[in-house]
């Protein structure tokens, strides 16, 4: 029903409305249109076919009434009519550009708009995964520093990072590791000095005591016969002569450990040094029939040592064996080079040296048989004194042992052959 069409906003617009039947009469209208017709022809509604596609503006003809409108038509198939909408084109532009959805300058504010909360979304989520990789591997290393300054030097920080994060770790821990081992030498250092003068002045008391108690004796009975007063006073002696040598290689020991020493080393034949090193112990060997053997090239080796020093070294290793071992104990002694180094192993198959002992035996006052190192003079000193002038030989000293079962020394002087 055309009649009941609510033209308000097209008449406002200017516009109007017509209904034409199929004779092309207009039969309703509504509105004022520029240019009223009451019947249109093929040629009026060729017109309104164009309009109706909204050419672009400049190519109107402005003086051509129809042309200042832009139209829309609908056909009623049922009632065989057609509705014809016009509106004036100003007011159409203006009207759409008012009623449109988001309007250009809206839309490039919008988007920029959008842009920029996401943006701004992007930059807090970056920022609370960054604050999260940033701030908690600074906890972890603040964490760590409080426990190295509160002494707990085991402290280790945990972190998977390849960023300089990562780097700062592996310098924070081997810095941690640096300080427990440098506490922990400390402590072990601390540990043997307090263990090296126990061990003193336990051997230093034991000879005095006896100096003192028989020297003692000998002042208040002066009614002792010559015989029991020569017996004495040698005990005197020999426990003198004990303490004075627990001192002399106590003095030997000291010096080696100052920075201050140094070997005067030479270029000697290594075989003839060995060889009169040797000869010097075969009598004290024969006195408890030992059977021995000595394997040294007999060409001549050069090689750079100290002769003194070395001489002492391997003279400690030589004496302990003759002093502890029984009697018909086999002996054994070789020199071998390979490339520059020099190799010389001194073995027996005497009463050996237990398991647990043998970490510690190149240790000060460390001692197979207390007992019988007491007895024989032993110190305790002397195979610390021999590691410590080995390796000031840039060499090494190894022990192969086993209780009954003979003992093998073998040192290893890095370099020292001469070409």
């Amino acid at each position: 029903d055309y009649t009941n069409i609510n033209s308000e906003k097209i008449e406002n617009l200017g516009g109007y409305l017509e209904v034409i039947d199929n004779t092309g009469e207009v039969i309703f209208r509504k509105g004022n249109p520029a240019m009223k017709i009451d019947k249109y022809d093929l040629k009026s509604f060729n017109e309104i076919i164009n309009n109706s596609l909204e050419l672009p503006y400049s190519s109107y003809d402005s003086e051509n009434s129809s042309y200042n409108y832009i139209y829309r038509t609908v056909y009623n198939e049922e009632k065989d009519f057609l509705l014809i909408i016009a509106i004036p084109r100003d007011s159409a532009e203006s009207f759409r550009m008012n009623h449109r959805k988001l309007s250009p300058k809206y839309f490039i504010m919008l988007a920029v708009f959008i842009a920029l909360f996401i943006l701004l979304l992007g930059f807090i989520v970056y920022s609370r995964i960054s604050s999260k990789n940033f701030v908690r591997p600074l906890k972890l290393l603040i964490e760590g520093s409080n426990k190295i300054s509160n002494g707990d030097y085991s402290a280790r920080i945990y972190l998977k990072s390849k960023t300089e994060f990562g780097e700062l770790r592996d310098v924070f821990n081997g810095m941690a590791e640096k300080l427990e081992n440098e506490k922990m030498l400390k402590e072990k250092s601390e540990e043997l000095r307090r263990r090296l003068i126990l061990d003193i002045s336990h051997d230093l008391k034991n000879p005095l005591s006896i100096v003192l108690g028989y020297s003692d004796y000998l002042i208040k009975n002066e009614s002792i016969s010559e015989s029991e007063s020569k017996r004495y006073l040698n005990v005197i002696n020999q426990n003198a002569l004990r303490a004075n040598n627990l001192l002399t290689e106590l003095f030997e020991f000291s010096k080696l450990q100052s920075v201050d020493f140094k070997l005067k080393t030479e270029h000697l034949d290594i075989c003839e040094f060995l060889r009169e090193l040797i000869a010097s112990y075969i009598p004290k060997m024969e006195e408890k029939n030992f059977q021995y053997d000595f394997d040294i090239p007999e060409k001549t080796i050069i090689a750079a040592f100290d002769k003194n020093h070395l001489d002492r070294a391997l003279s400690n290793i030589i004496m302990n064996s003759i002093k502890y071992n029984p009697n018909y104990t086999h002996f054994i002694m070789t020199l071998f080079t390979i490339n520059k180094d020099i190799i010389i192993t001194i073995e027996d198959n005497g009463i050996g040296i237990p398991t647990h002992l043998q970490k510690d035996i190149f240790n000060p006052f460390v001692r197979v048989d207390a007992s019988r190192n007491h007895k024989s003079g032993g110190t305790g000193l002397g195979l610390a004194i021999s590691k410590s002038l080995i390796e000031m030989h840039n060499g090494s000293i190894n022990l192969e042992s086993d209780l009954n079962k003979g003992t093998k020394f073998t040192i290893l002087l890095n370099n020292s052959l001469i070409s």
